[in-house]
């Protein structure tokens, strides 16, 4: 299988973080949400990202490889995919969630590790991606809530973080 060498494991993660990376700016120019344009989230959140990608490249040799007889690959690249597309879909926001970028970089941080088989990825890189976007989230509504006032308590009322439903 070809998710047992290492290099490919590596050209796989590096190529859709790229390819992320290039449709999220890309998703940011041609659109976004007025009302959070002002708010940008703290560069200590920077660095727990880097950290955590690191540790996440750590274990790629180790720990990676071929999952469910490639499939579970497989299902981990089409999951990526398809989480950028959504990005690119939902650039210009969707009226009952009111942060779709940091919902599909949460299902981007999901994939990435079944992508290259490697399951402790979701400890290294999923976990504190989904922790720090979930203290970002609720520290962006706090903040516009006090900036902008009712208009923004009642997209509160209205919609979800990342899932209508659940979040």
């Amino acid at each position: 299988m070809p998710f047992d060498n290492a290099i490919v494991r590596f050209a796989i993660c590096g190529t859709l973080i790229a390819i992320h990376g290039v449709v999220d700016r890309l998703a940011r120019r041609a659109g976004g949400d007025a009302m959070r344009a002002g708010v940008h989230p703290p560069r200590w959140i920077a660095l727990i990202a880097f950290a955590s990608v690191l540790a996440f490249y750590v274990l790629i040799r180790p720990h990676g490889g071929t999952f469910a007889g490639g499939w579970g690959n497989a299902a981990g690249i089409a999951l990526a995919m398809a989480a950028m597309w959504t990005r690119w879909a939902t650039r210009n926001g969707v009226r009952n969630v009111r942060q779709p970028d940091i919902a599909t970089r949460m299902l981007f941080y999901f994939a990435l590790p079944l992508s290259v088989g490697v399951l402790w990825g979701w400890l290294a890189l999923t976990l504190p991606a989904v922790l720090t976007c979930a203290w970002w989230c609720v520290r962006e509504d706090r903040l516009l809530s006090e900036r902008l006032g009712d208009p923004w308590r009642t997209r509160i009322a209205t919609s979800a973080h990342w899932a209508p439903g659940v979040w």
